[in-house]
């Protein structure tokens, strides 16, 4: 984890206030540019996008930090679950596309932490819906989803039903219970 006592202040990220759409399509290019396809490991798609994943033990408050003269890391749980990292990083990767250069802007001087349990939910809200889009496209989610809900779903993306369930309500479709 991140020294306590840093030679700077941090921020967390500022909400980009951008819609599901613009989201969703920042996802689908993101996922180009890093090279992701669906089932693909994620270490390689983090190295491309510039940002290291390493493991903290308790308490792990911190899911990304970036700081001022250094690469960004995503913290991950020491004791997280395969499909749970999975999430988490594409969560991460949602605040570095969509937050980091605004909130830097908005506050030179100051590295960035996304936090797990952040001040505001705005921020957090805007990465996880990049992530679910990140990780489950809409087009193959929904044959996925066509073929057998939550499971197929779950078990195509490598992602726990729940996240599933999750895509599948941002997606409005209908009985997601």
């Amino acid at each position: 984890m991140p020294a306590r006592h840093l030679p700077y202040p941090y921020v967390q990220p500022d909400a980009s206030r951008q819609t599901r759409l613009e989201i969703e399509v920042l996802a689908d290019k993101c996922a180009h540019e890093w090279g992701y396809r669906s089932g693909k490991s994620l270490d390689a798609v983090c190295k491309a996008a510039g940002v290291d994943i390493e493991y903290s033990r308790r308490p792990n408050e911190i899911m990304l930090d970036v700081p001022l003269d250094d690469q960004p890391i995503i913290w991950l749980p020491r004791t997280g679950r395969k499909r749970d990292d999975r999430v988490i990083i594409a969560t991460a990767l949602g605040h570095w596309a969509t937050h980091v250069d605004d909130t830097r802007k908005a506050n030179p001087g100051c590295g960035v932490q996304a936090l797990y349990e952040p001040d505001t939910p705005e921020a957090l809200e805007e990465a996880n819906a990049f992530g679910l889009a990140f990780l489950m496209p809409t087009e193959e989610f929904m044959e996925s989803w066509a073929q057998g809900r939550s499971q197929a779903a779950s078990d195509c993306f490598d992602v726990p039903t729940k996240i599933a369930y999750l895509r599948a309500k941002g997606l409005d479709l209908g009985d997601t219970a």
